[in-house]
């Protein structure tokens, strides 16, 4: 073909946001990462955009796609387009692991530019009725529209260390508009984007030195959503505080109806994100301490690299921890790989 589109020309031609609709679909299918996903997606638009007579932009992708010349230069400006560039051996791993999942064929070397194939199955394929609903986007905690819809989903994880009354979700939402008006830039929230109702919530303190001896106490001193009616066990650090160190995840939760792959990978990237802003608010914040409360919540976290801490006499419930520097590290796709999202 005349012309023909260079790799880095994919996010001219197939946009950024059909890239992600479509990575977005896939991801967990075939045992796909969110970033094999990602990487897919584009050396898919690519091969798709080289059959074309002439380049213009497209939003849906075809599953038939020809032989097309990829070599492992032109896959990392695939690949890395959204991050500093990554190498062509890196790039070159990447496609190993495609083809190791039957989602990329490989003609064999000829002394010529590599030549790939792809096999793209029928599920891969988004179906255009479903694909906006499932869309979520992460957005800052808005006080006056969230706190009772999302007092009501955390509610049925909070059953699980308190009795529930019919004042749990009252005391909830109470707790949540304190929280919002100490510390608003730590509460963040996963919306759908069909009508922007809050299906995620996640809030991260950075603690007053005062407090901090608190992560050295049995965990239920400090629990404070629906089972406390005193004061804030866990006082909030002044901005610029040199003698803050720990932050305390108050907070992690995604509605069951939306806890997989995916929607997990978004959310911790993003509580990732909040925790870099932080750190540049409180410049030796170096711990991060969280209570699980729910089963697939403590084993979400031993996958992350957590470890167990002091363990509660009076309950099942204990400290996690881990160095702030090895969170903001870690890659969040490949934590998760293997991760069973069917845990009740």
């Amino acid at each position: 073909m005349n012309n023909a589109p260079k790799a880095s020309d994919v996010n001219v031609w197939f946009p950024q946001v059909h890239q992600d609709r479509y990575a977005q679909y896939i991801v967990g299918q075939s045992g796909l990462t969110r970033r094999q996903a990602i990487c897919f997606v584009r050396l898919w638009g690519y091969a798709y955009l080289q059959q074309r007579e002439a380049p213009a932009p497209v939003t849906t992708l075809s599953s038939y796609v020809g032989t097309f010349d990829c070599s492992h230069s032109q896959a990392a400006d695939l690949f890395y387009s959204d991050r500093s560039r990554g190498s062509e051996r890196s790039a070159g791993m990447m496609i190993d692991q495609l083809v190791a999942k039957h989602l990329v064929r490989r003609a064999p070397f000829d002394g010529g530019p590599t030549r790939l194939s792809l096999q793209i199955p029928d599920s891969f394929l988004p179906k255009e009725t479903n694909s906006h609903s499932a869309q979520l986007y992460v957005d800052a905690f808005d006080v006056r529209n969230d706190a009772s819809l999302v007092a009501a989903f955390l509610e049925e994880s909070y059953s699980w260390v308190s009795q529930r009354s019919e004042m749990t979700s009252f005391k909830i939402t109470k707790v949540l508009r304190q929280w919002a008006a100490q510390y608003p830039s730590g509460l963040r929230v996963l919306r759908k984007a069909s009508d922007d109702e809050p299906v995620g919530f996640a809030t991260f303190f950075p603690t007053h030195p005062n407090s901090e001896e608190k992560f050295h106490q049995p965990p239920s001193v400090s629990l404070h959503l629906s089972t406390l009616d005193n004061d804030d066990p866990i006082r909030v650090a002044l901005p610029g505080n040199e003698e803050c160190y720990a932050v305390f995840v108050r907070s992690w939760q995604i509605h069951s109806q939306y806890w997989n792959y995916s929607t997990a990978c978004q959310f911790l990237q993003d509580s990732q994100a909040t925790l870099a802003q932080m750190q540049e608010v409180y410049p030796n914040l170096c711990d991060i301490y969280t209570i699980t409360i729910h089963p697939r919540l403590e084993a979400l976290a031993l996958a992350l690299g957590f470890k167990a801490m002091k363990a509660d006499p009076s309950s099942s419930l204990r400290w996690y921890y881990t160095p702030l520097a090895r969170f903001l590290k870690l890659d969040v796709d490949e934590a998760l790989a293997e991760f069973d999202f069917n845990l009740a």
